[in-house]
């Protein structure tokens, strides 16, 4: 007896679960940059460091599992070979950890240390990379499967 799954069959999840993680990204970058980031700025000094960090611990909860994803199903369907949207997902995902890892990841360092206004400026102003590009991927699943 043979496997449930043809070959095509799995290569559908594996887009459908990638899909579904780009819809969950686009989602929550919408929140952050909108309504957490901005509120960055009424959290008073004395108890912004903490609440930084209570942040960066609870987005990691909602984002890692996601980037974990993104790897696994960018790497899988790299080895079936080029899908329709493809190159756009990948080279997406490649500006949004190069935004993270350059742009985010920097200022929340400072951030980590003190209540800096400039810092949260930088980050809110940034972060429009981040949700443009996972808006941008959202649009590409949303044209390829409709």
């Amino acid at each position: 007896m043979g496997s449930c799954y043809h070959a095509e069959d799995m290569t559908s999840l594996w887009i459908d679960l990638h899909d579904a993680c780009v819809i969950w990204m686009t989602a929550i970058i919408w929140l952050v940059q909108v309504r957490i980031y901005p509120h960055f700025r009424s959290v008073s000094e004395v108890r912004f460091v903490d609440f930084h960090a209570r942040h960066c611990r609870r987005i990691t909860y909602l984002v890692w599992p996601m980037f974990g994803e993104l790897f696994l199903c960018g790497g899988i369907l790299l080895q079936v070979g080029p899908r329709p949207g493809w190159l756009i997902q990948l080279s997406g995902i490649l500006i949004i950890f190069a935004a993270t890892a350059f742009l985010s990841v920097p200022e929340h360092n400072r951030l980590g240390l003190a209540k800096d206004s400039n810092s949260i400026e930088r980050l809110i102003r940034t972060n429009w990379v981040r949700t443009a590009m996972w808006t941008g991927l959202l649009l590409e699943v949303v044209t390829r499967r409709t």
